[in-house]
C-alpha cells in the first residue's frame, strides 16, 4: 500500500493510506470425520460361551456431516476361529450442539480353538478396521 502526501493547513504533511490491490482469500471446504483418541483403542475378548468370545469398546467421533460407519475385523491368524464385528447404530448424524458422537464396536469369534495356541495375556488375535462413509 502506498500512501499519499497531502499539505495540511497547518504547514505539516499528512499521509493518507491508498488501496492499490485486494487479495481474495479462498480455502478448501471438505468432509472432516475424526475417531478420538484411536491410539487408545483397544478390544479385549472374554469368553462367554465354549469356544465363543466377545469384546466392545467405545468410540467418539467428530464429523461435520451425516455417515454411516462400518467395520471388518481380521483376524492375525494366532487363534482360530470365525471373526465377526459390528457397530450399534452405525449412521452418525451430524449434531452441531454437541458434534461428538459415541459409538460401541463389538467383536465376537466363534468355533474358537485356544487348545492350539500357547497360553498368554492379551495376545494379538485381530485387527478391526473402521470405515466411514456419507450417509445417502
Amino acid at each position: 500500500m502506498q500512501a499519499k502526501i497531502i499539505r495540511s493547513g497547518f504547514g505539516s504533511l499528512l499521509y493518507l493510506p491508498e488501496k492499490k490491490c485486494v487479495i481474495p482469500v479462498v480455502m478448501d471446504i471438505g468432509m472432516y470425520v475424526e475417531i478420538l483418541d484411536v491410539k487408545s483403542l483397544s478390544i479385549k475378548l472374554k469368553q462367554v460361551e465354549f469356544e465363543t468370545y466377545e469384546g466392545c469398546t467405545q468410540i467418539q467421533i467428530k464429523s461435520n456431516f451425516d455417515l454411516e460407519l462400518d467395520c471388518k475385523v481380521k483376524p492375525t491368524g494366532m487363534v482360530p476361529g470365525k471373526y465377526s464385528c459390528s457397530i450399534d447404530n452405525p449412521k452418525v448424524p451430524l449434531d452441531l450442539s454437541e458434534n461428538v458422537a459415541v459409538r460401541n464396536i463389538c467383536v465376537k469369534a466363534e468355533k474358537v480353538k485356544i487348545l492350539y495356541v500357547a497360553p498368554g495375556l492379551d495376545v494379538h488375535v485381530a485387527d478391526v478396521t473402521v470405515t466411514v462413509m456419507p450417509e445417502s
